[in-house]
């Protein structure tokens, strides 16, 4: 009897396994102009998720500390909250933005480490994709290498075969296949599962922008690919620029490449013809998905008619993923749009671009081109993760995001059991990238000891809370003045104002959203902190190669007398231009000026931005972070 028992069990578990394993029923198949998954049409309306698998956001300063390569732990996390994210939204589909090929730079973690050579670290992020793909039940198209020149592309991969066209050259072509191979034959250490007989994979798509005269290179690799993995669709990695290229590109397939299942266009305020005329030609002939789309004019005009047509599916460029060590990824991409990456469930600082209605068009219509009724907005899944302060002498927290969440609420108390008491309101943190806390305790007071943890909410509801951070004992209170208006400051001359420009000023101030500027052609410029007591001080700026802020204090706020020789503690990073437009978007250096401890007596503190007279309108001072006792003084009186 107990090893009958004993049987049964070892069945229900290699059941459950088999079962979680392969959630799928069917592989995406092809007939004629349609998606199939078994005997019903597949439709989708989802994303772009180009850092799934790494960071794209082009940052250098991203995670420094790690090399730009992910801890496996980190991404776990990060990815499995991008997942979540992405059930809350209703997505089915995703697409993954080409995989990474060294370069030499060092600046990014290469999956083609070489010639027939491959990163095992790297592969297994895609491994972990994949197991969550399945997990989750959302389809992947795998995006293989770019032809943009960026993180490793079709030249870079080329040189590493000797050189040569990528498309012509014999030994780049046989490079190509061995990773083809490599793809294909690969065993997911989470799942166990060959890639190729991975159901979650809903295409194989061969590179990013492949030029569409390049229809014999695509036919000869769709070819290999279909005899080693007779099993996934390969979408057409051209993309239709118009009716005039999709004619083309469909032609070309019908005639030419019978192994291509998806035709592709996009819908860019750049790309031209509307869906249904790019339609029209698809029709009776081979699917066609909008495999990349943004636009700030037209966007829900765009998915009517995805909806109204028979086009297959279309996906938003594109979803960006929170980060582990707190805080939200960003969304300014440093080669696209301003608005070219979405954060869910979509906030504030997006409403210049739409962010949290585009998303919610998204979710609507992604459950409305499968018949499906969309379902209330769910509350947030997770509890957030609490960082210890990032601070000794102030409280200032970050946390992990909970997936879901639009604002945050902090809570304190006197003791780890609580009361807890809310001191944030609903708080918007994407304003604070995760360069920054995400929230200090202006209110605290010094010398007493408190109790934090954290909420996520939206309008369905309010997370678990989290773990407690404490005991903190802080020695002063802290302010961030963002500069999103001259509120936290004491006074300012009148030649500052408040630019909330976002492109490109977002990408050359990595999401720093507002800055205090002088007016051009004007004389220095001033912005005064005061406080009852200000102990400590930090201030960002960006400005043209140009070190022009200086910081002068007073004990009476009258009398103004330059900080000591080496109480202020400077630091210059050098712009990072694009890597795909150089210096074409002005990028401009970034200066940091932090004074750890002020004169003692110091009840004021004023920035004086310099570059008087100048044709230009730096430096830029970003944020200013304050520390301080009694009361801070501002515009508004005392807070």
């Amino acid at each position: 009897m107990i090893k009958v028992t004993l049987s049964c069990i070892v069945i229900s578990l290699l059941l459950a396994f088999t079962a979680d394993a392969d959630p799928f029923t069917y592989f995406i198949t092809r007939k004629g102009d349609q998606l199939m998954d078994g005997n019903r049409v597949f439709r989708f309306v989802s994303v772009n998720t180009p850092t799934i698998n790494g960071h794209y956001d082009g940052y250098k300063n991203t995670n420094p500390a790690s090399g730009y390569a992910y801890d496996p732990v980190e991404l776990s996390y990060e990815m499995e909250a991008h997942f979540k994210d992405m059930v809350q939204m209703g997505v089915t589909v995703i697409r993954t933005w080409g995989i990474t090929v060294a370069d030499g730079s060092g600046e990014y973690e290469a999956l083609v480490a070489g010639p027939n050579a491959y990163n095992e670290t790297a592969f297994r992020r895609i491994d972990k994709m994949l197991e969550l793909c399945n997990k989750y039940k959302i389809r992947v198209i795998l995006c293989l290498v770019k032809d943009n020149k960026i993180f490793g592309s079709t030249a870079t991969f080329s040189k590493l075969y000797g050189g040569g066209d990528y498309y012509q050259t014999p030994a780049v072509k046989e490079g190509f296949k061995d990773l083809l191979r490599t793809f294909a034959n690969r065993k997911n250490q989470f799942t166990g599962v060959t890639y190729k007989n991975d159901k979650s994979i809903l295409a194989w798509e061969f590179g990013n922008e492949v030029p569409n005269d390049k229809g014999a290179w695509i036919a000869e690799m769709a070819e290999y690919l279909k005899r080693i993995d007779p099993n996934h669709l390969i979408a057409d990695p051209r993309r239709a620029n118009g009716v005039q290229q999709m004619r083309e590109n469909v032609s070309d397939v019908l005639a030419n490449n019978e192994n291509i299942d998806i035709v592709k266009t996009r819908q860019y305020p750049n790309y031209r013809n509307s869906v249904t005329e790019l339609w029209n030609e698809c029709k009776g002939k081979r699917p066609l998905i909008i495999d990349e789309f943004q636009r700030f004019d037209g966007f829900k005009e765009v998915l009517e008619q995805v909806y109204n047509t028979g086009v297959s599916g279309a996906l938003l460029w594109s979803l960006m993923k929170p980060q582990y060590t707190g805080g939200l990824g960003s969304h300014a991409l440093f080669h696209s749009y301003s608005w070219g990456g979405s954060r869910w469930p979509g906030f504030d600082s997006g409403n210049y671009f739409k962010e949290r209605e585009n998303l919610m068009l998204i979710r609507s219509y992604g459950y409305k081109i499968r018949g499906e009724k969309e379902p209330p907005l769910p509350a947030p899944t997770d509890a957030p993760y609490l960082y210890p302060s990032l601070r000794t002498d102030a409280v200032a927290l970050t946390w992990r995001c909970s997936p879901g969440a639009r604002y945050y609420i902090v809570e304190r108390a006197t003791s780890p059991k609580g009361p807890w008491q809310t001191i944030s309101g609903d708080l918007d943190i994407s304003y604070d990238l995760y360069f920054y806390p995400l929230f200090t305790d202006a209110s605290a007071e010094p010398g007493k000891v408190y109790y934090y943890r954290v909420r996520g909410k939206n309008e369905s509801g309010i997370s678990p809370a989290s773990n407690t951070v404490g005991p903190l004992e802080p020695v002063t209170r802290m302010v961030m003045d963002n500069l999103k208006d001259f509120s936290m400051a004491h006074s300012h001359s009148e030649n500052l104002r408040i630019s909330a420009e976002t492109w490109p000023r977002l990408r050359q101030t990595e999401e720093d959203f507002f800055q205090a500027e002088r007016s051009v052609g004007s004389g220095s410029g001033e912005l005064v902190y005061r406080a009852d007591a200000l102990k400590w001080i930090d201030v960002v700026s960006f400005s043209d190669k140009v070190d022009s802020v200086r910081l002068l204090y007073s004990t009476d706020g009258s009398v103004w007398n330059p900080l000591p020789e080496g109480l202020v503690v400077k630091h210059h990073r050098s712009a990072y231009p694009s890597p795909i437009s150089g210096n074409k978007d002005n990028p401009v250096d970034k200066y940091t000026y932090a004074v750890p401890v002020l004169p003692h007596g110091t009840v004021a503190v004023k920035v004086v931005t310099g570059n008087a007279q100048a044709a230009n309108t730096y430096p830029w001072l970003a944020r200013v972070h304050v520390g301080f006792t009694g009361s801070l003084i501002t515009t508004k009186g005392v807070n």
